[in-house]
């Protein structure tokens, strides 16, 4: 057998500053390069997007982030990483979901999450590059990221978008900790108000008689805000009955043990203002 080689004609490049990926230490690019949604979006989602971008020339300020490379040597994250970390992260944030902090976009068929393919055309990033940015995310505990399945037909098994959440403790992280609470506080009684509108009385008692079935324990009354507050009575239940039917419509995917949570959150947050 004989051995071909195969040789290619060498083709200088240019260097106009930085390196051949385009990336220019003294010039990072920290916007996305498409718009992604005309709609009016939370300010507090933009500011946090601004506030990150600090990251870049600090990057004391998300030590987790910084040591995610795993140096032996104690190296911290290369510039070029730090700028594909935070165009991510800018892309996933554009499109967070405040009540949830879930990645995507809310349908008349549930929440639909949105995939990496999807996210890197608003970064201008290469897609194995915003692969590796993830895993730092991921492992920097700034992002959870989970991946479902769905039984098909035939017995197998098709795997769905990644469900891509933020941590809350990146806002705080910012200072941006308790006007995320006013803000989803704010979101869970607009998908409440929307949930109200949706059908009429008789569908929302049905839905209320399914609700009370999958998420009241037996021998449990209520919560226990309401038996702190007799006064409140069937005000309370009927406030905790709008919120679980909204989120159990906006987040079907959700467990009864996490809409519990949540709404036993916003029953406490409302008791106590």
């Amino acid at each position: 057998m004989v051995a071909v080689s195969i040789t290619r004609a060498y083709v200088p490049r240019a260097n106009q500053g930085g390196n051949y990926c385009g990336h220019n230490p003294d010039s990072p690019r920290l916007e996305l390069v498409a718009p992604t949604t005309l709609k009016t979006r939370p300010k507090i989602l933009s500011l946090l997007q601004k506030r990150i971008q600090q990251y870049y020339g600090s990057p004391t300020r998300l030590p987790s982030l910084r040591s995610a490379n795993r140096s032996k040597q104690g190296r911290q994250q290369r510039s070029e990483r730090r700028e594909a970390c935070l165009l991510l992260l800018t892309a996933i944030l554009e499109f967070t979901d405040l009540s949830s902090l879930r990645c995507g976009v809310p349908t008349a068929d549930g929440f639909v999450s949105l995939t990496l393919n999807y996210l890197v055309q608003f970064t201008g990033l290469h897609p194995r590059r915003a692969e590796r940015a993830l895993a730092d995310l991921k492992r920097a505990n700034l992002l959870t990221v989970a991946q479902p399945r769905q039984l098909l037909e035939d017995g197998s098994w098709r795997g769905l978008a990644a469900v891509k959440a933020v941590n809350k403790l990146l806002f705080t992280a910012f200072g941006l900790g308790r006007r995320l609470q006013h803000e989803r506080d704010r979101a869970t009684k607009r998908l409440v108000r929307k949930t109200r509108t949706r059908g009429t009385l008789t569908t929302w008692a049905r839905n209320a008689l399914v609700l009370n079935t999958l998420f009241t324990q037996p021998g449990r009354s209520y919560t226990r805000q309401q038996r702190a507050h007799p006064q409140m009575g069937e005000d309370l239940a009927r406030r905790r009955l709008d919120m679980l039917l909204a989120l159990r419509q906006e987040y079907p995917s959700w467990s009864a043990e996490q809409i519990n949570q949540e709404v036993d959150r916003l029953v406490t947050s409302q008791v106590q203002a």
